[in-house]
């Protein structure tokens, strides 16, 4: 096993593809595709989740992630061990990013951008999850920064978050609905309406919130239909097959037009909404509060 394999592994986990990774290490794709496949023979496990569109970790590729990122800090401390000025900024360092699947989510890529420029041997992981397991992925150690809803974490000391985006429940409805022409609806006037939920497991709070919002208003929701993500929902909401929740922030102002469907408010909603930019105190990295330090810095100024 050869740190140059290491490093290649670093930077394809970062890039999430074969090509971005080889452009940045200056090789071509197949020799860096070959070396990852070697080091995955070797090794004996899947590193990487192939699909069409790139690449994810696999579980052992996460944790094989966590124990290499320590190596080649070790490594680069062994080589500059005897220089008279030791720059901490040259060591090469790793932050797992979490973040929210759906949402508009382009400030985020904004600012990490703008902290990398400023610190070219930061390396981000990013990874799309659900809002439970990113809240739990904190105390675990599988991310060390997370963009998440703000009701997913519980009174705890040792998280510290800040509001990072706000956020609001919305409901979609198809694009000639006899609510359509309002701009704001109350729960009330959803008692008589079929539903398009999100599989519990995806977003359990959303799930239990607005069953609670129609039990607080005099009835049950009626849900025809359970889908996987927001691209499904919307487009049986088109068909008339039924109304579906979102949140504010997962519509970058094309979803109407898209799908031939009217975006509409809901009111009385919670604060609890907001997508907030969370870290756990007990993680020592220097870097990771920088990074936090830096997010709040530009939210405020926003």
């Amino acid at each position: 096993m050869k740190l140059t394999t290491l490093n290649y592994f670093v930077a394809v986990a970062a890039e999430g593809s074969f090509t971005k990774a080889s452009e940045k290490l200056y090789i071509s794709q197949p020799t860096l595709s070959r070396r990852i496949q070697e080091l995955e023979t070797e090794l004996g496990v899947e590193l990487f989740i192939r699909h069409s569109h790139g690449l994810t970790l696999s579980n052992a590729g996460e944790q094989f992630l966590t124990a290499v990122s320590e190596v080649l800090k070790r490594v680069d401390h062994l080589s500059h061990m005897f220089d008279s000025h030791v720059n901490s900024d040259k060591t090469v360092q790793i932050l797992k990013i979490g973040y929210l699947q759906n949402f508009n989510m382009g400030r985020m890529y904004e600012l990490l951008e703008c902290f990398k420029r400023k610190h070219p041997n930061i390396q981000f992981l990013m990874k799309q999850d659900t809002p439970m397991n990113l809240a739990n992925g904190l105390s675990t150690n599988q991310y060390d920064l997370v963009f998440n809803l703000s009701t997913y974490f519980q009174p705890d000391q040792t998280v510290e978050k800040t509001v990072f985006m706000k956020n609001y429940l919305q409901i979609a409805v198809p694009f000639d609905h006899v609510l359509s022409h309002k701009k704001e609806l109350d729960f009330a006037d959803l008692g008589q309406e079929t539903f398009i939920l999100l599989e519990r497991q995806h977003s359990p709070v959303i799930v239990d919130y607005v069953i609670s919002q129609g039990i607080k208003n005099g009835f049950n929701l009626k849900v025809d239909f359970y889908v996987n993500d927001l691209d499904e929902g919307l487009s049986m909401v088109s068909l008339g097959k039924g109304l579906a929740f979102l949140y504010s922030r997962m519509d970058d102002g094309t979803l109407e037009g898209r799908y031939h469907i009217k975006i509409l408010n809901l009111q009385g909603n919670s604060k609890e909404q907001d997508i907030v930019v969370a870290f756990d105190r007990n993680n020592q990295n220097y870097f990771l509060r920088e990074l936090f330090t830096f997010v709040k810095k530009n939210v405020e100024e926003l």
